[in-house]
């Protein structure tokens, strides 16, 4: 049967409803509640649960649809459920309406690509508009043949976006399990949530923590638990986003102060670095043959030394004297393996 946009998005969230590992069992008033937020925002727009329960039937048996989806209703927990646990229509092709809805989406937000609260999006924006540039079948086969979009290793963690947006909008403290991969334990955390970040296609969260009187960084995809606490607390203003990464060449930032980074860097490398600068305060300070001093005011991160290890064959630190140590450490470290 024909589907209307609204009907083929709503499919879509109701999808992810089911699929909601933090929300097992949803009932049709909570899928009726999320399809109105995604669909009409603040906008009053009444959903009727009789459409939610017509949107089940046809994802379940609508050979028009080709879902067939494995929607079972539990009657202990009161909600529904996929009898198959990795089920998702997601896996099935897109249908014409489907497509439609897709292509009159993205030719809508290629509009406001420019418009600087889109600012963030437009790459997203553009790499949707440049898939749908190459064909107009987007279940073309021969597109995958020849171009590639980058795609990430792992969604794991973007689960916990939502109810960690909401908690930082409500100023809400959070309790949570996480793993860390260095120590190789699971404890448990207290944190004031402050900011989402996304890097390199992976989630990350940004909070201030009592226990050690800083802001500290946790990975999404290692949050194993959660749950938001019910007394607002107190904002820290000094806090700045901006301001909190400014020297930062990733995610980590630690409570260190910035250093002043000099790195003399050899054939292909030099050359990578000019076109492809490792920080937005990078300065060429020499600049000869096959050899190249550059200079940059960065925090010494973990992740910035691991970033200096994937060209240290073309590259020497100059200075400061405790970097230069600590590369010598961690190669020496790693002949060792060898």
């Amino acid at each position: 049967m024909p589907v209307n946009k609204s009907a083929a998005i709503r499919y879509r969230i109701i999808d992810r409803c089911l699929r909601n590992r933090q929300h097992k069992y949803p009932s049709k008033e909570f899928i009726r509640q999320r399809c109105m937020e995604e669909l009409y925002g603040d906008m009053a727009d009444d959903l009727s649960l009789s459409t939610i329960e017509k949107d089940i039937i046809a994802m379940r048996d609508d050979a028009g649809l080709g879902y067939f989806a494995p929607i079972k209703y539990h009657r202990l927990h009161k909600g529904y459920y996929y009898e198959d646990e990795h089920y998702s229509i997601d896996a099935v092709g897109l249908n014409e309406e489907e497509s439609e809805a897709l292509r009159s989406a993205a030719h809508t937000l290629s509009l406001f690509a420019d418009v600087p609260l889109f600012e963030n999006l437009k790459e997203a924006i553009e790499k949707i508009n440049t898939r749908l540039s190459l064909s107009a079948n987007l279940e073309d086969p021969s597109i995958n043949q020849y171009v590639q979009f980058e795609k990430p290793v792992t969604q794991k963690g973007k689960d916990w976006i939502k109810p960690l947006y909401e908690a930082i909008v409500n100023r809400l403290p959070i309790t949570f399990t996480y793993f860390n991969i260095y120590k190789n334990e699971t404890r448990t955390h207290e944190l004031e949530p402050y900011l989402l970040k996304e890097v390199r296609n992976k989630w990350y969260l940004i909070g201030w923590t009592n226990k050690h009187n800083n802001f500290t960084t946790y990975a999404l995809d290692r949050i194993t638990g959660m749950d938001k606490g019910t007394k607002a607390f107190k904002y820290r203003r000094e806090f700045n986003a901006d301001d909190f990464f400014k020297y930062s060449t990733g995610i980590m930032e630690g409570p260190k102060p910035k250093e002043k980074v000099v790195l003399e860097v050899y054939g292909p490398a030099s050359r990578m670095l000019q076109v492809s600068p490792m920080h937005h305060t990078q300065k060429i300070i020499k600049d000869a043959k096959d050899q190249l001093t550059v200079e940059l005011e960065v925090t010494v991160t973990e992740e910035f030394i691991h970033q200096l290890l994937s060209i240290c064959n073309e590259m020497k630190v100059v200075k400061p004297a405790s970097l230069k140590k600590r590369m010598k450490e961690e190669l020496q470290k790693a002949m060792g393996y060898y």
